[in-house]
């Protein structure tokens, strides 16, 4: 049997409870969306996606949430629509949407939800008070697999994006804090977004934090064996 609504609110009084909600908080600060009354995670990369449905049916049964896979024009006929989604997502309703822009498949998971919309949104507007110091590398994991990159060597151009200045100068504090003092945040006038920036002197020992959290740096083979913890 799924979770009532009844259950679920009561159940959201201690999120994030563990590394695993911590990571999905970060995610959604990062490939997150919010509507009128839903709430959920866009992106590329199908794991990411799988995180987050893993996530929500902890507080909703299946038949709550929602898939939308966008993908190219001319590219897919409707015959060939339904492989587009992975078979652990068949039983989730689904919509197809033709994007003009878009290059690669997107998927785009949420649940229509006020309370969790209300609690995501209170969530990113504290950050430093929400998440706990024994989580913190959680976080930025799902900040990373969300809206960061690095280069091969995985030394340079350790960086996150973000869209407001506020949610950068409050990760970056957050890091240097944490003992990154070199960490910085560069405007981007013309792509309107903030960069934070993990010098290279500590994007090793970053990574290294982060990397028992993040799927980006498995498949970037930054970690040499499946070894997410998320407790």
């Amino acid at each position: 049997m799924g979770n009532t609504v009844g259950s679920t609110n009561s159940n959201l009084c201690n999120f994030p409870k563990n590394r695993f909600e911590t990571y999905i908080l970060g995610l959604w600060c990062a490939d997150g969306f919010s509507r009128s009354s839903s709430v959920g995670v866009s992106n590329i990369d199908v794991d990411l996606i799988r995180s987050s449905k893993k996530f929500l049916e902890n507080y909703f049964p299946k038949e709550r949430l929602r898939l939308t896979v966008y993908y190219p024009l001319d590219k897919y006929n409707d015959k060939q629509k339904r492989k587009l989604i992975p078979k652990d997502f068949w039983e989730i309703k689904t919509t197809f949407c033709v994007s003009k822009k878009a290059k690669h498949i997107a998927y785009h998971l949420y649940v229509n939800s006020r309370p969790f919309l209300r609690l995501f949104t209170k969530c990113r507007q504290k950050i430093k008070i929400t998440v706990r110091e024994k989580n913190i590398y959680a976080y930025f994991a799902g900040r990373f697999d969300g809206d960061g990159s690095i280069d091969k060597d995985f030394r340079k151009d350790c960086r996150i994006v973000y869209s407001t200045e506020k949610e950068a100068i409050e990760d970056l504090n957050l890091l240097q804090k944490f003992n990154f003092p070199l960490s910085k945040v560069y405007r981007y006038r013309k792509a309107k977004t903030y960069v934070l920036y993990v010098s290279r002197f500590e994007a090793s020992n970053f990574l290294k934090n982060i990397s028992k959290y993040s799927i980006k740096l498995y498949k970037l083979e930054f970690v040499p064996r499946r070894d997410l913890i998320f407790n």
